[in-house]
């Protein structure tokens, strides 16, 4: 009995269960204007992140894609793949804004696709 015991204690050790979360998400060019904005449903497992998005684009038509990447505290670097919009090759990396202020709370950086540069702001939603 007891080594089943720590069978199953070790068991639960090393299976660590995937969170969720939805975060609110925009795209806008580095001009500033809105390319589309809806929401990320992030699984996270450790320092670990995937998930599929769900978005908006400002002409009216959805833009999904999928995405998966890891954390460095505060810091991420995500992969966005299968983007309806086309843009491939595309690489977030976010971190909380410079500036404090009420949208401390969020996340903040540039996404690199092939030539084309957006700005991501992400915010989690309790």
């Amino acid at each position: 009995m007891h080594k089943s015991a720590l069978a199953v204690a070790a068991l639960l050790a090393t299976s660590v269960p995937a969170a969720a979360a939805t975060w609110l998400v925009t795209e806008e060019n580095t001009g500033g204007i809105k390319g589309a904005q809806g929401s990320w449903n992030v699984k996270t497992e450790g320092n670990k992140l995937s998930g599929d998005a769900s978005m908006q684009m400002g002409n009216g038509s959805t833009l999904t894609y999928k995405f998966e990447g890891e954390s460095e505290g505060a810091n991420y670097t995500v992969t966005l793949s299968d983007r309806t919009d086309g843009k491939k090759g595309c690489v977030w990396k976010g971190h909380p804004p410079a500036s404090g202020g009420a949208q401390a709370k969020g996340l903040v950086g540039y996404v690199e696709c092939d030539g084309d540069k957006l700005i991501i702001r992400a915010s989690v939603v309790e």
